[in-house]
Parts: C-alpha cells; sequence; structure tokens
C-alpha cells in the first residue's frame, strides 16, 4: 500500500485542498516539510502533512498578534474514513508531537484504521515556540539546557530564570499562555483544517487542556478520551506525591487479595515502611556500588510506571529484603532477570527443553526466520524512507539532507572547544529569516579545510527550498537536543501563572502529612519544592473558575492505571462525578499514559471512540491484575 502511493502521482485530495489554504479564513494554514524522520511507512503530501496554523494570541480580541501553531496530519488508512478525526492533547505542560511523528503514529496507530489523526504542538511548546524562545540565551549556556541540571536550572539566577528574562524583554506578554487559550486553539485548529466535528485524546497535562475544552470550546467535540488524568480542581503540585503513594498501596491492595501473596508478606504495608526507614540507616544499601537512600521507595515504581514489565509482581519481595538490607531481588529485577526471553537462542532455551528433536528443529528454525524478517524489514524501511523523501513534493530538499549528513559526520569529529562554538552558532538559526549568506558563512568558519571543497559544494548546489530546510532543521535539531529544558520552561509559563496559589507550600506539606507511605515524601519534596521557587519568578494569572470541577454532557472515557506515579490512580473515578456521560475505567498494571500498556486499554479506547454513548465493554481488565512471586521456601 505505501509502496504504491511512494511511486504514484496522486495526492489525497483532502491534503490537496489544505495546501490551498486553510478551511477558515480566521486561521490561515501554511503548508511546511515535516519535521525529519517522518517514519518507515509515510509518504508526506499522501498520509502525512504538516505546517501551521496561525490563532489568535488572545482569542476573541480585535486586531491582536497571532500565533504560528505547528500541525501534522496523520491519513486515516481507510479508504472511507470516518469524518470525525482524533486531535492529541500532548502532556507537560510543554511537551511536543510534531518534531517526533514516529512516536506519535505508533501510539495511535490503533485508531488510524477509521479516523485521521491530527497532532500538534500547544502553544509555547515544542516547535509551536517562536514567540517565547529565549534565542540568545540558548545559544549562549547551550549545553546547559542540553544537559539540565535540576539543582541549578530552576534558580533565580539559573538558565531558565534568563530565559524567562529576556522571553519578557522581546515585549512578549506571557499572560495569555494558559490553558483556556490552547482550548479555543484546539477548536480553531479543526476549522482550519477542515473537521467541523472531531474527537480529542488527551494524556497527562493534555487531559486538563481537554477538560478546559469540554467547558470553553466544546463546538464540534464529538467524545473525549482523558488517559492519566490531571483534575483541574486538584493542585496537581501540591499532590505531586500522591499518585506514587497510591500505586504503592495498589501493590499491597492487590498482594492482599492473592492468598499467595498474602500469606508470604502479612505485613507489607509495614514492611515497606520499613524499607524506607532502612534506607535512611547505616550501614548503607548499596546495588552496583551506588548507596539507597529512602528516596529509591519511589523510584523503584517509576521504573515500572514506564514500562510494561513483570516489575509489580516482584515488589513485595523486593520491599521484604530491602528492609532486611539486602538486593539479591532488587538486582536481578534491574538486569531484566526476570524478563521474558527475546532472542530466539533465549526462547529456545526458556521453552524447548519439553519439544521432541523435530518439534524443536522446527522451532529453531521459525524464531531464525522471524529474527531475519526483523532486519529485512529494518533495511527496507531505511529504503523507503529515501524513496519517500525523493518522491515527496513537500519533503525535505535533498540538497540539505545531504548537507546535513555530512556536517553531522564531520561534527563527530571536532575536539570539544570547536563542537561548542559549531553548536553555538547553529543554534542562532533557530528563528531567524533565511539567509543564504548566513549560511555560508557559518560554513566558511566551522567547516575544516580538508573538507570544504565538499561542503562548499554542496552548499553551491542548495536552493532557496534547500536554505529554507537548513533553517527549519536547526530548529527541530535544537527543539530535540533541549526537549527537556524547554518542557520546564513552558511548564512554568503555563503551571506558574495558572496554579499558584491553587497550589502553595503549606498545601504540599498539609498533604505530605497525609502520606499512606511517608517515605514517599523523601522522593518528591525537594523536586517539587524548586518548582515552587521558579514559580515566584512569574506574575500570577489565576483565572476565577478555572479550577473548578467540569460540568459537560459530551461523552467522556477517563482511563487510569494502577501503577501511574505521576497522576492519580483515583483520578478518573472523580472526573466523571460532573460528566453526565462520563465513563470511568482503571486499569491494573498500567502507567502513566495508559494506552501504552495493553491491548486491552487500546480495545476500550477504540471502541469508546467508535461509540461514545455505549456502555464501553472491560472484561478484559480483570485479566490484567498482578500475580505476584513468592520465592520456594529453603528446606
Amino acid at each position: 500500500m505505501t509502496l504504491i502511493a511512494l511511486m504514484t502521482s496522486a495526492t489525497d485530495p483532502a491534503f490537496d485542498r489544505l495546501k490551498e489554504g486553510s478551511h477558515d479564513d480566521r486561521y490561515p494554514v501554511t503548508v511546511e516539510a515535516c519535521p525529519r524522520p517522518i517514519g518507515t511507512l509515510e509518504v508526506e503530501g499522501k498520509t502525512v502533512i504538516c505546517g501551521r496554523v496561525a490563532v489568535p494570541e488572545t482569542h476573541g480580541a480585535d486586531g491582536g498578534e497571532t500565533i504560528p501553531l505547528a500541525f501534522a496530519v496523520l491519513k486515516s488508512r481507510a479508504v472511507a474514513p470516518a469524518p470525525d478525526p482524533v486531535i492529541y492533547l500532548h502532556g507537560g505542560p510543554g511537551g511536543y508531537t510534531v518534531q517526533s511523528i514516529p512516536m506519535n503514529a505508533k501510539l495511535f496507530d490503533f485508531l488510524r484504521d477509521r479516523r485521521d489523526i491530527v497532532l500538534f504542538d500547544q502553544r509555547a511548546s515544542g516547535i509551536s515556540d517562536r514567540t517565547i524562545a529565549c534565542y540568545n540565551q540558548l545559544a549562549e549556556e547551550f549545553l546547559a539546557f542540553v544537559e539540565p541540571d535540576e539543582d541549578t536550572m530552576f534558580g533565580a539566577d539559573g538558565p531558565l530564570a534568563t530565559c524567562l528574562t529576556e522571553t519578557v524583554d522581546t515585549g512578549t506578554d506571557l499572560e495569555p499562555y494558559n490553558t483556556t487559550q490552547s482550548a479555543m486553539d484546539v477548536r480553531a485548529i479543526m476549522h482550519a483544517l477542515g473537521y467541523p466535528e472531531y474527537n480529542a485524546f488527551g494524556i497527562s497535562y493534555g487531559t486538563k487542556l481537554g477538560q478546559e475544552l469540554l467547558r470553553t470550546a466544546p463546538e464540534g467535540l464529538r467524545s473525549v478520551v482523558i488517559d492519566s488524568i490531571s483534575r483541574v480542581d486538584n493542585p496537581a503540585y501540591d499532590t505531586n506525591g500522591v499518585p506514587a503513594d497510591q500505586a504503592l498501596g495498589w501493590v499491597v491492595d492487590y498482594c492482599m487479595a492473592e492468598e499467595a501473596c498474602a500469606a508470604a508478606y502479612p505485613d507489607l504495608e509495614e514492611t515497606i515502611n520499613a524499607a524506607g526507614r532502612r534506607l535512611a540507616e547505616e550501614p548503607k544499601v548499596t546495588v552496583s556500588g551506588e548507596e539507597l537512600d529512602p528516596g529509591f521507595i519511589e523510584e523503584i515504581l517509576e521504573l515500572s510506571n514506564g514500562r510494561a514489565m513483570p516489575f509489580t509482581a516482584y515488589l513485595p519481595q523486593v520491599y521484604t529484603e530491602i528492609a532486611e538490607g539486602k538486593t539479591a531481588t532488587l538486582e536481578k529485577l534491574l538486569a531484566g532477570g526476570f524478563n521474558p526471553p527475546q532472542t530466539a537462542d533465549a526462547m529456545l532455551a526458556a521453552y524447548g527443553t519439553g519439544l521432541d528433536p523435530l518439534d524443536k528443529s522446527l522451532a529453531e528454525f521459525l524464531l531464525k526466520q522471524a529474527e531475519a524478517m526483523r532486519t529485512e524489514e529494518a533495511n527496507i524501511a531505511r529504503l523507503m524512507t529515501i524513496l519517500s523523501d525523493d518522491l515527496s513534493g513537500t519533503g525535505a530538499a535533498r540538497t540539505e539532507a545531504l548537507l546535513d549528513e555530512a556536517l553531522s559526520d564531520i561534527a563527530k569529529t571536532m575536539e570539544a572547544d570547536a563542537l561548542l562554538a559549531f553548536l553555538h552558532d547553529y543554534v542562532l538559526f533557530v528563528g531567524q529569516t533565511p539567509d543564504r549568506d548566513r549560511v555560508e558563512a557559518f560554513l566558511a568558519a566551522h567547516v575544516p579545510e580538508t573538507e570544504k571543497p565538499r561542503i562548499m559544494g554542496l552548499f553551491a548546489a542548495m536552493t532557496v527550498e534547500d536554505i529554507a530546510a537548513f533553517y527549519e532543521r536547526a530548529w527541530t535539531d535544537s527543539a530535540n537536543l533541549t526537549a527537556q529544558s524547554r518542557m520546564m520552561f513552558t511548564l512554568g509559563i503555563i503551571a506558574c501563572q495558572e496554579d499558584y496559589p491553587f497550589n502553595s507550600r503549606d498545601g504540599y506539606d498539609a498533604v505530605a502529612a497525609d502520606y499512606r507511605f511517608p517515605v514517599i515524601d523523601a522522593g518528591t519534596r525537594e523536586s517539587t519544592l524548586v518548582l515552587y521557587d521558579f514559580c515566584d519568578l512569574f506574575e500570577k494569572h489565576p483565572r476565577e473558575g478555572f479550577h473548578d470541577p467540569v460540568v459537560s454532557d459530551i461523552p467522556v472515557l477517563a482511563m487510569a492505571g494502577t501503577k501511574d506515579t505521576k497522576t492519580n490512580p483515583d483520578a478518573a473515578e472523580r472526573v466523571v462525578r460532573t460528566l453526565t456521560n462520563g465513563q470511568a475505567v482503571l486499569f491494573p498494571e498500567a502507567g502513566h499514559a495508559v494506552i501504552q500498556f495493553s491491548q486491552c486499554a487500546q480495545d476500550i479506547a477504540l471502541g469508546f471512540i467508535e461509540s461514545p454513548g455505549a456502555p464501553v465493554n472491560i472484561a478484559c481488565v480483570e485479566s490484567l491484575k498482578p500475580k505476584f512471586y513468592v520465592p520456594p521456601k529453603s528446606d
């Protein structure tokens, strides 16, 4: 299918219409090359299209400034797709989607059989940050942004504070950078792209945006899925340790509900608290030579939260051993010793002992063939990516791509000082108008003499489109390298303005005093309160009613996971109390971004979007509950 699309000149009619301009004159659309890579099975202009939608900086204000928001549309695989797409509301605040199309295409692949997927970077986020980016500070302290030090990053004299000063000094009014304005952006984007009716899918902070969308800009909104929920009526930063506290509680509760686990670990709750106390004592408990502190109790949960691996099953034994100053099970768990075998040889060693010689030979042959096919698929995918770029009418210019590849190779050979100077000047292209002379001067200054004939030859062949692509790549490269720091900055802009004084240091202390597992405070207090210090640098713009529970009759599916350490596992049940057509589902063994953890979660979300008014089928949820490891008793 993809190869046919590559080899034909036909384009998607909807994309052709979008290239002519917006479906709504209020919100102009400009089609641009997608940030690379776009994914091995994507064909720019045929399965994916990218660009920017200009939205008002302040919706409802006449004649004000506009913000160019980056978007990408991933076409459905259906010949006759459903007319209502799904728009992804990313997390953060300050996350991004457009510069990571392959990852997000994979995340929502289960919906593309029927619907288009719309990605966009929210205002001030990702590559939609043009109006708030501190370009000079970014270039001057590039390494500080690439490898942020949380001990200094948020300080009054730190890089983010200087970034804030530069942004404000440029005349940028930060007040409109908030969740309510972003909700109106969503509606504007869907109008501009020609989708009068649509569905929204929010994850993490995107669920808060989804709630505000229900309240502020519900026009055309058919249904909403909120996954890993940050409730608007919950002080998210005061309660920063609550998700881990609840996730640890679920480990205990599930264990107590299982006969063998309850018998093996009858006092598990107290054992966990004892493990926390033991990590504060001398001699220190160590793993691979590293001393563990009480915050490690939460760190183990964080490891479980980010992957669909068998962590939960072993946690009762891990905590029991830690309370005794032992780490044998923990070390095996961290080393992947309990993970299912992945290679052909490992699978045969684990499962092949009971097979007769013929069946074992057949299994070995099939497993080896499967490994070979994966290698071939990777090679074919690389070739298809090259072919897609070559045939794409709006893709990255090929000469510019060759120059980028050559510069990347040269950069790998540079001494540290030369590389820093190269990166400093490269970052200065961000946010600037494409200028051929400036690119030439950059190459002349940083390319070694031995490489100049080849590089300047490529430069001479660059078209106007190539020069523009060079500037866009500098933007995307910078965004990728500094993504974590920029997300911190955007989080400050949005959260510090609208979530304070709703959150406060006194509020944090009150919540921490009521943890079921007091050791959780050791892992969250310092990292949370540093954000409060950063927020002291901002003017506050709280909005009346923003932190009230959202009331709506639009169908909503609220999804939460029992091992989510970022957002509260009980949030799904709580948020639907004021949503007339809301349904809540709690998924065992799911961490942050529930749909990543099971086919069950994807099937339930898909079924809901297909029929938002019908009760979801949750029969598969029961099978997700963990089955705990109990070590055999020694003789």
